[in-house]
């Protein structure tokens, strides 16, 4: 989250916040007008120059509201770099007619946010569709348009927490080096400015500078909002008449931005030290604004360069293991644009050699000779990414930010249909006009002669209004059935199964858009005496599932499952597989046959070991020294004392490292087959199947895939812990970490569960920053960005525990320290009050109906029922029992379970410095 609020006596210059709200209460409704539907999105305007977007899904069980705003870091200033940055962290503060707005937000619960980038910030929330929700998230986005208190004591406390943020980026060696390059790349445009802007400016910048900026853009005529998932469209119209339709349009006219970067004369060259444990190389190309024909081709030319395991670059880079790990990205932009290579390197390579060999295989872009086959990788797999995001509503509505901010939603619809056209002639000529060494970022400056320089188109308004105002779009897609958020509905739409070999499976009946299928299957395995040590083994053994079979190559996995628009993840953790599987009915069976080929017949092929293993090491290796990695690797250490054999032990990184460097293909091989089984495994399935045909898919899969290994679960052991400080250094880190943490025994059958939930609710981890740890550390103090606490209360034993965490400055260490603790032991002395238990309960409440509403909770319900026979009304009655708590019942199993006598902290960061 990104900016703040304003709430002064000018809404803009010529605007003054009494007239607004005098004329909010007094002016008519207006009706929003209807302007078009392209594909399910519903067009309005207002007078006022706002636009709204309406995407109703009937399927949903949630609805957002997200408010774009046509402002970012590119239309900043002199002093003003990371102004739109912090002023999105201001917004979340108050406003003159309704207040507290974080406040407000954490007593609803449900999911908000707000996010600045290059062209745009946005502000959501996610709420249970309700009109109430409804109304309320309309009319806090139209109160805090205008009437935001942007006030100085906010702002004073405010800066640091932007400045940790800062700091925690600055920690990140492959993001700092991709920063210094863009800024590098850059002569003059703001895209070579990083976001988060600059630390002086942050810390100096005063809030009537502030103010002139948010006047300035936070307006209707520079808005849209967005309402998405499901609601009463009637409603949602009425509301935004009321409440947006009654701000004047501003008489001021924004100035357009007219600086263009002009075409590259040579390459350039960037060299960073600084500390930090991995090594990168990156590259950056001017390339094409998101409404360039070219943005398409170039966007399909990045995966056919890096995609796992077909890329040209992947191949000449990873397979040769002269890199670990490589990725591209082309960011959603308004104006010429630019694609990012970045590639990790393993710490026994010369960084300087693989930069000359990257740039080698970088100069090959404009010369190789690209297939038809090549093309039809790259629109299967961005055409499965576009349909993903297309068919969760509540992400569409998020991801349709990014292509305002680049000048018009309908531009996604051109982008879509452009991939759907591409050719190889189109990547052959973008390889060939924008991967010049001329215009690249990387190297040294070389004087050369005869440079043909690369100058990207620029776009008008008007051009984008050309292209976009008479498109159509496609014929609009069924709509999918309602599904109410309930555990009684859940329960009247699962059809449960049994497989020949024992497995439980459900299959839950819900239409989801676009006929997406969603599964999550458990496999627990063996025994505590037959998995010792064999941990590592099991981890890089599920990451190798996709890697090849008898019948197929890593590559035609990957292209089948891309051509199905589907995805299959693979994951061991101590005694369990994981299988997550993505699809659609009409691929349903198909995927399901990948899924048997995989678990039956994987060959796991030597080079694939020795790429995973370096790509996990080449990632271990840049954590060894991060604060983060460090203290929570460090508490679960400290605070439990395992055997290196147990299923449980935590390695320290290094220990991984060394780990993963000893595993062998043949240990590989014997997991797979005498330990892996389907015989003791659950799985539940989302979509709308036909409950007998989903059985026999489900049978042929894994009916006959059983383990050799005779499964009993394995339960952890209980360890005290004790009252233990621990400082680790870690040398130049700009941001630290804090973490403390006490067990205790409970499990979610106790009658002490309940209480110890709300305890820990409004202890660290209520909504939105209104719980007393966050409060006081970031709200009422300013010296974290982040901090919380968390529960881990099991089902099947009762070694459970409760954590607190701090992300902080090295220097507010004593500060942060004596804060969290004091807090703990005000809460433990005073107990908590009866009002606080009561907005609490309401935010929980909204959180877990929220929650109720993804298909992830309802496949994780199904789970948990078919495995442990925890039946689904506990779910209901968990809420029942946490209702009818009363405030001294929570405030003595408080007592009861934490005492800082017993708690265990790891503080992480540079604690040297000054």
């Amino acid at each position: 989250m990104r900016n703040l609020l304003l709430s002064g006596i000018l809404c803009c210059s010529l605007i003054s916040v009494s007239s607004v709200c005098a004329q909010k209460s007094a002016a008519p409704k207006e009706t929003p007008k209807f302007i078009t539907n392209v594909e399910g999105v519903k067009e309005y305007s207002l007078n006022n120059g706002l636009k709204l977007l309406l995407i109703p899904d009937a399927s949903q069980s949630n609805m957002i509201v997200n408010i774009v705003y046509s402002v970012g870091s590119r239309n900043e200033g002199y002093g003003e770099k990371g102004m739109a940055h912090l002023l999105e962290h201001m917004l979340f503060k108050s406003t003159k007619n309704l207040g507290d707005i974080k406040k407000m937000l954490s007593d609803k619960g449900g999911n908000a946010n707000g996010t600045t980038w290059l062209d745009r910030t946005n502000y959501y929330e996610i709420f249970p569709s309700n009109d109430e929700n409804l109304k309320w998230s309309i009319e806090m986005e139209a109160d805090r348009m205008v009437n935001s208190t942007i006030l100085q004591a906010d702002l004073d406390k405010e800066f640091s927490v932007v400045r940790n943020e800062f700091e925690i980026g600055e920690n990140n060696p492959d993001g700092v080096l991709q920063e210094r390059i863009l800024s590098t790349a850059y002569l003059w445009h703001n895209y070579g400015n990083s976001t988060i802007g600059s630390k002086e400016d942050i810390e100096r910048v005063k809030a009537n500078r502030l103010r002139l900026f948010y006047e300035k853009y936070y307006q209707p005529d520079n808005a849209t909002v967005i309402v998405a998932g499901k609601f009463d469209e009637k409603k949602a119209l009425q509301y935004v008449g009321q409440y947006f339709g009654a701000i004047p349009r501003p008489k001021r006219v924004l100035d357009k931005t007219y600086t263009i970067e002009p075409a590259q004369d040579g390459e350039k060259y960037v060299e960073l030290k600084r500390a930090g444990d991995s090594k990168n190389v990156g590259a950056v190309y001017h390339t094409a604004s998101y409404a360039d024909k070219d943005y398409a081709a170039i966007d399909a030319l990045g995966e056919i360069l890096t995609a796992d395991p077909s890329g040209y670059l992947y191949k000449s880079l990873i397979e040769t293991q002269k890199a670990s790990s490589f990725y591209f990205w082309q960011p959603t932009v308004r104006d010429a644009g630019y694609i990012y290579f970045g590639i990790a390197i393993p710490n026994n390579k010369d960084v300087m050699e693989t930069k000359e060999i990257v740039r080698t295989e970088l100069d090959k872009i404009a010369t190789t000779q690209y297939t038809d086959q090549d093309v039809s990788r790259a629109q299967a797999k961005i055409m499965k990414q576009l349909d993903a995001v297309k068919n969760n509503t509540i992400s569409y509505a998020i991801n349709m930010t990014e292509i305002i901010g680049a000048g018009d939603y309908r531009l996604g619809f051109l982008y879509r249909d452009a991939i759907e056209k591409l050719t190889k002639e189109d990547i052959q000529r973008v390889a060939e006009k924008y991967f010049k060494a001329n215009n690249r970022t990387v190297g040294v400056f070389i004087p050369s002669k005869d440079e043909v320089r690369v100058k990207p188109n620029e776009y008008t308004d008007e051009q984008l209004v050309a292209f976009t105002k008479d498109y159509k779009g496609k014929a609009l897609e069924k709509e999918a059935a309602p599904f109410e958020a309930s555990i009684k509905n859940l329960k009247q739409n699962l059809v449960e199964g049994k497989l020949s070999n024992g497995i439980k499976y459900g299959l839950i009946k819900k239409e989801i858009k676009g006929g997406k299928v969603n599964a999550s299957f458990k496999f627990p395995v063996s025994n505590e005496k037959e998995l010792e040590g064999k941990t590592d083994v099991a981890g890089i053994l599920a990451q190798l599932l996709k890697t090849g079979t008898k019948t197929q190559t890593k590559e035609q996995i990957q292209d089948r499952l891309d051509k199905l628009k589907s995805s299959v993840n693979f994951n061991f953790s101590r005694q369990t597989l994981s299988v997550s599987i993505s699809t659609y009915k009409e691929n349903f069976k198909e995927v399901m046959e990948i899924v048997g080929d995989l678990l039956a017949n994987s060959t796991f092929p030597e080079n694939e070991l020795t790429k995973t293993i370096s790509d996990y090491n080449t990632s271990l290796e840049s954590s060894l020294n991060d604060p983060q990695s460090v203290a929570f690797t460090e508490i679960n250490r400290q605070t439990t004392k395992y055997p290196k054999e147990s299923v449980f032990y935590t390695p320290t990184i290094q220990e991984q490292i060394d780990a993963f460097k000893k595993i062998k293909q043949s240990q590989i091989v014997d997991f797979y087959s005498n330990i892996l089984g389907g015989n003791n495994g659950i799985g539940s399935v989302v979509g709308d199947l036909d409950p007998k045909t989903t059985g026999d898919i489900l049978e042929k899969t894994f009916g006959k895939w059983n383990s050799k290994s005779k499964y009993e679960l394995i339960k952890p052991t209980y360890f005290d812990t004790q009252k233990e400080d621990r400082d680790i250094v870690t040398p130049d880190k700009e941001n630290a970490v804090a973490i403390g943490r006490i067990s205790f025994k409970m499990d979610r059958k106790s009658p002490d569960y309940p209480a110890f939930i709300m305890a820990n609710e409004m202890l660290g981890s209520g909504g939105f920053l209104s719980a007393r740890i966050p409060m006081r550390l970031r709200e009422k103090e300013g010296i974290s960005y982040g901090a919380g606490s968390f529960i881990d209360v099991p089902i099947t034993n009762d070694v459970a525990a409760w954590s607190y965490f701090a992300f902080l400055n090295p220097t507010k260490k004593n500060a942060v320290e004596t804060a969290a603790k004091e807090e703990i032991a005000k809460a433990l002395k005073d107990g908590f009050t009866a009002e606080e238990l009561k907005s609490n309960l309401v935010s929980w409440q909204n959180e877990r109906k929220t929650r109720l509403g993804t298909d992830y909770t309802l496949m994780d319900l199904t789970n948990t029922y078919l495995q442990y026979g925890i039946p689904l009304e506990d779910y209901d009655d968990l809420e029942a029992k946490v209702k009818a708590l009363k405030v001294e019942e929570v405030n003595t199993v408080l007592k009861k379970y934490l005492s800082l006598d017993k708690m265990s902290s790891v503080y992480a960061g540079d604690f040297n410095k000054k």
